[in-house]
């Protein structure tokens, strides 16, 4: 499927910037697309709505991992 949007120049800057952070041998350049994709990605997996690399069958929210049991 394909997500079309537009984004303002302070995003579409802070996009440039992630993208030139990570413009290193041997990876090559990431597109915005592919930049976007990955932030995303990394957002979902960091609040639990996607499965870790590896760890397919556990999700677990940000919200539920933060709360402290009741002893």
């Amino acid at each position: 499927m394909k997500i079309s949007l537009e984004v303002s120049g302070e995003l579409l800057s802070g996009l440039d910037g992630f993208i030139d952070q990570r413009d290193k041998p041997p990876n090559g350049r990431l597109s915005r697309e592919a930049a976007l994709v990955t932030i995303v990605e990394d957002w979902l997996m960091g609040q639990g709505f996607i499965s870790l690399p590896g760890d397919e069958d556990r999700t677990i929210t940000a919200l539920e991992a933060a709360q402290v049991p009741k002893g």
